[in-house]
């Protein structure tokens, strides 16, 4: 005869106990819980700062001119003087990420930006708001210049959806 069913109960013996003294798993899925809140609460910290929402648009922005090929315009260089403003305005009064959107929420106002110069009104709406008066003065030359039929102005208002 075999010894194959001698170790099967052997091994049998041997396993249970250790299956049975594992205890419970919720203290595993109780621990997993909280790790992914806890990482959930430091990602909310990181991504509501004022230099990770301008990132952001900067990123977005900068695919966008991309495709248009015209990444050296004096529009693009306009909007970073901007973006540079409100997040060193940002940082300086202690705003949240959440308050860099509100003060860019003007740039994507669709009814309201229908040209390239309502686009530089709509900055120049923003650079007053945060009490850059120099800045604004130049964007209200520039919005005396700018031609509403300029590629990149097209560009841009047609990704707004305008």
């Amino acid at each position: 005869m075999s010894d194959v069913p001698v170790s099967v109960a052997k091994a049998a013996e041997v396993i249970q106990p250790v299956a049975e003294s594992s205890g419970s798993i919720w203290g595993y899925v109780a621990g997993g819980v909280a790790l992914l809140i806890l990482a959930g609460f430091f990602g909310y910290k990181k991504i509501n700062k004022p230099a990770f929402i301008i990132n952001q648009v900067r990123k977005r922005n900068l695919k966008e001119i991309q495709k248009l090929g015209i990444e050296n315009s004096d529009f693009v260089n306009d909007l970073d003087k901007l973006l540079v403003s409100v997040q060193s305005y940002a940082e300086e009064q202690g705003r949240t990420g959440g308050d860099v959107v509100k003060l860019l929420s003007p740039l994507n106002d669709k009814e309201r930006i229908k040209t390239a110069r309502d686009m530089y009104q709509s900055m120049i709406y923003i650079a007053n708001d945060i009490q850059d008066a120099s800045l604004a003065r130049e964007f209200k030359n520039k919005a005396k210049q700018v031609k509403a039929s300029s590629p990149l102005m097209a560009g841009l208002l047609k990704r707004a959806g305008i």
